[in-house]
């Protein structure tokens, strides 16, 4: 169990690695900018450049839902609860990731 609650510690620690991203990297300002690229039609998505701060905050939405139902899930299969702090950290490294090419879109 204590392995699996340093996998969401992992997870905060990589989602805390995005808000720095942004934060230092991007430097998000009221000017328009790509918020999503789908690889069919190009920036498909854009908005204030303020609105890049959602996307690590999606990431932290998801970390805290994971670990509720984390909680409630051992009680009932361990399998379940595991699956959870093992997807907390999928989900931050693809949000990573997503910053990571959403930075090369952006020409600032």
């Amino acid at each position: 169990m204590r392995r699996f609650i340093s996998f969401f510690g992992l997870a905060i620690a990589v989602n805390i690695i995005s808000w720095l991203f942004v934060y230092y990297k991007i430097k998000p300002s009221a000017e328009i900018v790509p918020l999503h690229y789908n690889v069919f039609y190009g920036a498909d998505v854009v908005g204030k450049g303020d609105f890049i701060y959602f996307i690590p905050a999606v990431g932290l939405f998801i970390i805290l839902i994971n670990i509720i139902f984390y909680r409630l899930a051992l009680r009932v299969d361990q399998f379940a609860g595991k699956t959870l702090s093992l997807v907390s950290i999928a989900a931050q490294i693809l949000i990573f990731i997503a910053l990571v090419f959403l930075k090369s879109l952006i020409l600032v």
